[in-house]
Order: C-alpha cells, then sequence, then structure tokens
C-alpha cells in the first residue's frame, strides 16, 4: 500500500480539524429569519413546553439543561431518530432525566397546538429551536447555575399571557407556589405602581447582593421582571438591562 505524502496527510488533518471545528460548533442562531409572524405561535407553544419542564423540576431546570435538551432535540429532528410520540394525559418525571422531559413537553405542546392550527417545515421547527437557543445563550448569566432565561419566560408566559401552569400531588391538590423574594416584590411594586421610593430601595438591595456575591440572583429576578413588563422601551426595562449588564460584569471578574 503506497504511503500517504505530506500534502495528503496536512489535507486529512485539516479535513478532521474541520469536521471537529463543526461538531463542536453551537446550533444557535441569533438571526431575525424564524421570528416571523407565521412562525410566533410555534415559538410560543415551545416555550410553553419549556416551561411546564420549568415548574415540573420544582423550577430547579437550568438554562444550561434547557440548552443541552434542545441541541439534543435538534440533533434528532436532524438525523430522523427521534422515537415515536405518543401523547398522553400522564406524565413521569424522574429528577436527573430533565432532558428528555423538556423534549416531551416541547413535542407534546407541539401535538396539542399541530392539531388544529398550521404545521411548519421540519426545517422551521428546527430554525425556532435554534433561535430559542441563541436567546438562552444572550440571555444566561455567566456560570452554570444561570436561569435568567427561564425566569424571563415565566415572567412572560403568566404575566403577559396568562398562563397557568400547576404541579399537583396524588390527590390533585395543587402544591403552593413559591413566594418570591424582595427584589422581585420591590421590583413589581416599582414597575407595576411607579413608586420612586420602590425603585430606590430595588436598586439599593440590587447593589447590595452584586457586592455580596449574589450577582446571579439579581440577573435571574431582573429577567422575570423584564418578562413582566414585555416593553423593550419601558424606562424600568432599560434600567433592569443595566443593571444585568453591571451584574453580568461582576460575575466575569470573580470568575478570573
Amino acid at each position: 500500500m503506497a504511503k500517504e505524502s505530506r500534502d495528503q496527510k496536512r489535507k486529512k488533518k485539516l479535513a478532521e480539524e474541520r469536521r471537529k471545528a463543526r461538531q463542536n460548533q453551537s446550533l444557535a442562531y441569533m438571526g431575525e429569519r424564524y421570528k416571523s409572524e407565521a412562525l410566533v405561535p410555534t415559538w410560543m407553544h415551545t416555550e410553553i413546553g419549556i416551561y411546564e419542564t420549568y415548574v415540573m423540576s420544582n423550577r430547579k431546570l437550568l438554562d444550561q439543561t434547557a440548552a443541552d435538551a434542545i441541541e439534543k432535540l435538534i440533533t434528532m429532528m436532524r438525523a430522523g431518530t427521534l422515537p415515536p410520540f405518543s401523547e398522553t394525559d400522564t406524565i413521569h418525571y424522574t429528577i436527573g432525566q430533565e432532558e428528555d422531559l423538556l423534549i416531551g413537553n416541547i413535542r407534546r405542546s407541539w401535538a396539542k397546538h399541530f392539531a388544529t392550527a398550521w404545521r411548519p417545515s421540519k426545517d422551521d421547527l428546527i430554525g425556532v429551536l435554534r433561535t430559542i437557543l441563541g436567546t438562552i445563550e444572550k440571555m444566561k448569566a455567566p456560570g452554570p447555575q444561570s436561569q435568567s432565561y427561564m425566569r424571563h419566560i415565566a415572567g412572560f408566559l403568566t404575566k403577559k399571557l396568562g398562563l397557568s401552569v400547576k404541579m399537583v400531588d396524588g390527590e390533585g391538590k395543587p402544591y403552593q407556589e413559591p413566594e418570591e423574594g424582595d427584589l422581585v416584590q420591590l421590583g413589581r411594586e416599582w414597575s407595576t405602581d411607579g413608586d420612586p421610593a420602590a425603585r430606590t430601595e430595588f436598586l439599593e438591595l440590587a447593589t447590595h447582593l452584586i457586592k455580596t456575591g449574589q450577582a446571579t440572583r439579581v440577573i435571574d429576578d431582573s429577567h422575570l421582571l423584564i418578562g413582566e413588563i414585555s416593553d423593550p422601551s419601558s424606562e424600568v426595562v432599560l434600567e433592569l438591562m443595566a443593571l444585568i449588564q453591571k451584574a453580568r460584569e461582576s460575575l466575569i471578574t470573580a470568575m478570573g
């Protein structure tokens, strides 16, 4: 067998490096193509599936876990390896299997919606998923514990759209909703009532939290409030975005 020439080895190595680069490349899409009016319902029902998973995990689902699950769903859709979907009224959740739960909940939300509505092509569905990945990448706080995206869609879906998702026990009784912290309560008084005293207290508490190593909480809570307000032109939203940037810089500095 003839030996490979130096040029052949070099080309083979470059091809392998390109292959690995493609494998490691993020699937996130940052553009606007899949934010069209026609795809808004698909986008919304995808996020409903994600939010349902967040609630079912006792609100412990992390942004990165959601991103990993969405990438897994995209990969299976592209390869045509998604298992057959069987819609049932009972959803079983096992701790540690959040990725599979999220994939199942997205597919369940899609199935309910597309039963009576237009179903986009597979490429468009993947495009919506990739755009949501881009949103998670832009929103999530530095570090592994971020729930910024989760909190953002929780605020938007519950306050703006009026969605209600409840966890119930074996007797059908809803579990008690977790109470929001002081920062969120002050933020709501500021955004809803325009209370200048609440704004001052909110910013003072946020500054204290950032200085005491709790910047991730500030980012997550601020995204919840932004989701609830859902108005990019709001003065409160603009101040919250500036606060998020300050908190992010603090986290990045602390992480070295």
